[in-house]
């Protein structure tokens, strides 16, 4: 039974969508606030979590932030009112996996949950993906296990999805929409932006391990395509 944790400080929204969720056969933990959520976080972990982004004292935003601190691999959903694409681009930028706008249909959001949660926990199907090596950078898909020179990094499920997909054909150019496809598997738009957003993220933590780290290549007007 996956175990997913939501925040929203409107009632109205979070009684609802917990009783949704429960009733898909989901364990469900709530909370109102982003700091009551972020001392669950501190010793306990979920398969998934929704954020609500505009909340008093600590937002979505911050709340992302210190969880990933303590949980990098955990999977997030950014659930607002926000629904301006520059708000979307900040929200995939720290690092969310999706983003659902309100008002939402409960068959849209539910669709979105599954996805996530199909990505994440892909390696318990029992299947044995063969990793990937490109000189030092490694990719183990089943442990969700990303290495540059030995040194693990560490990346979304849907980062690691980007960066498999260049490193399973390096040198190749892979345009957005494929990347897009490789990434989300299912059928959810999300703006080239995004796409964007994602490979700068992997960048900067490829850099952070190893400053002399240069190996995702942008091809103007096509795409992105690994250099090794």
């Amino acid at each position: 039974m996956p175990h997913i944790v939501i925040v929203d400080d409107e009632e109205d929204i979070l009684s609802p969508l917990k009783q949704m969720l429960t009733s898909e056969d989901h364990q469900v933990d709530a909370f109102s606030s982003g700091r009551q959520a972020l001392d669950y976080f501190q010793t306990k972990t979920a398969d998934l979590a929704i954020f609500d982004i505009k909340m008093p004292q600590m937002d979505g935003y911050q709340l992302l932030k210190s969880v990933r601190q303590l949980h990098p691999n955990i999977p997030v959903i950014f659930l607002s009112s926000k629904a301006d694409e520059q708000d979307q681009i900040i929200g995939f930028t720290l690092g969310a996996d999706d983003y659902v706008t309100k008002p939402f249909s409960k068959h849209l959001l539910l669709f979105r949950v599954a996805a996530v949660l199909r990505r994440h926990v892909a390696t318990d199907s029992g299947s044995s993906l063969q990793p990937v090596t490109c000189g030092p950078l490694h990719i183990d898909e089943d442990r969700h296990l990303v290495t540059w020179k030995e040194a693990p990094i560490d990346l979304t499920v849907t980062e690691c999805l980007l960066l498999l997909s260049l490193a399973r054909r390096p040198g190749s150019v892979k345009n957005r929409q494929q990347l897009m496809d490789a990434a989300y598997q299912e059928a959810i738009y999300v703006s080239d932006r995004t796409i964007d957003s994602h490979i700068r993220n992997i960048r900067q933590k490829l850099k952070a391990s190893d400053p002399k780290c240069d190996v995702i290549a942008t091809v103007h007007g096509l795409g992105y395509k690994l250099k090794i």
